[in-house]
């Protein structure tokens, strides 16, 4: 069973390459989703989506719906083509029994990579003892991130995530 980013019902989740710039640009085109109060989980999702495109991917998409047999998953970020797929999740504070759930049906896919993000002043759940041989194959990768110390949205430019993912996905 191959993962399958479902591009035809995905178009309004794909990035504008030309609108990832800046934070507040990239919003313009993939709003915060309005049942999220604070911004941190969707300026993870920008920063994690920059990384994708400088890592060689083109399509890249927001909280798409992706495909696992039968039934339809939302993850916060996925890139992909026919013989490999990319998926980030991102939690804004602990890692949550959902995600793992979710990793639960992920991690049996082949040609996946899965990265959980999410803050270091949360839990990293139960995932290095779930996943341990997947985070070992490096098939599922855990990064644990400093948040800003703040939740204004022109100020999260200038923070600087990217870099701490760019070495974690690309420059292994």
């Amino acid at each position: 069973m191959a993962v399958k980013i479902d591009f035809s019902g995905n178009e309004s989740r794909a990035i504008n390459l030309e609108k990832m710039g800046d934070y507040v640009t990239f919003r313009t085109s993939i709003p915060k989703p309005t049942n999220e109060e604070a911004h941190l989980r969707h300026i993870l999702r920008f920063y994690m989506a920059r990384s994708f495109v400088k890592s060689g991917y083109k399509e890249v998409f927001i909280l798409p719906q992706i495909k696992i047999g039968n039934e339809k998953v939302e993850v916060d970020v996925a890139a992909g083509d026919e013989k490999k797929a990319m998926i980030a999740i991102c939690e804004p504070e602990s890692v949550t029994f959902s995600t793992e759930e979710i990793l639960k049906k992920l991690v049996k896919l082949p040609n996946i990579q899965i990265i959980v993000v999410h803050s270091q002043y949360g839990d990293p759940g139960n995932i290095e003892t779930l996943f341990k041989k997947e985070l070992k194959e490096k098939k599922v990768r855990l990064m644990a991130v400093v948040p800003p110390p703040f939740d204004d949205v022109y100020e999260y430019d200038i923070w600087m995530f990217e870099t701490t993912f760019s070495e974690k996905i690309i420059g292994d």
